[in-house]
């Protein structure tokens, strides 16, 4: 049975369709092959899986709002490959708005820069992040939705910016996960 059409507005039928952003795998011990990832997915009710890139990047359709999709795959992730696994569910409309909302890196140095998108949990996740932040040189750009901002790092830098080392520290682990734009993009040219 083919999946509902979805509107111009990024409005689903009976399925939603989502971005589905793994944090941490293929880095620090945790594997993940897209080939079984793919196949956990079908495990639960969702359709139209496809995996972008090797870093935990998933297109779905799924009938589950985000929340309750959100806790399945998490709890299918810990059950079969055994680590703390967190995911960011972002709906098709809020992946649209995040993304035409990511500002151009600034105009004196675009060739030398990455731009970054930090997705978060949610809105209350994302401003307690911003009061850490308050001090630094450079602050992010808080994206559409409430729950995303961008940032700019020296390209061989991304780690090193004020921004980047605030997001590495531990209690950001389960609400947070970064993308390159460039990937962002491809997740939602798959998505659409």
């Amino acid at each position: 049975m083919p999946s509902p059409a979805i509107d111009a507005a990024g409005t689903p039928g009976d399925d939603h369709r989502y971005a589905v952003f793994l944090r941490g795998v293929n880095v620090g011990g945790v594997t993940v092959r897209m080939v079984d990832l793919r196949e956990l997915l079908a495990g639960l009710p969702v359709s139209r899986v496809a995996t972008v890139l090797a870093s935990g990047n998933v297109t779905c359709s799924s009938a589950l709002g985000a929340e309750e999709l959100k806790d399945r795959v998490e709890t299918a992730l810990r059950e079969r490959f055994g680590y703390l696994a967190w995911v960011i569910v972002v709906g098709l409309a809020d992946l649209i708005a995040i993304a035409g909302s990511v500002p151009r890196p600034p105009e004196a140095t675009p060739e030398a820069v990455h731009t970054y998108v930090t997705l978060f949990t949610g809105p209350g996740e994302l401003r307690a992040f911003l009061d850490d932040a308050h001090g630094l040189p450079e602050q992010p750009t808080v994206l559409a939705g409430g729950a995303a901002i961008a940032w700019f790092s020296p390209k061989g830098r991304s780690t090193d910016v004020p921004v980047a080392r605030l997001l590495a520290r531990a209690r950001y682990a389960a609400t947070t996960t970064t993308r390159n734009i460039n990937t962002v993009d491809k997740v939602l040219r798959l998505l659409a």
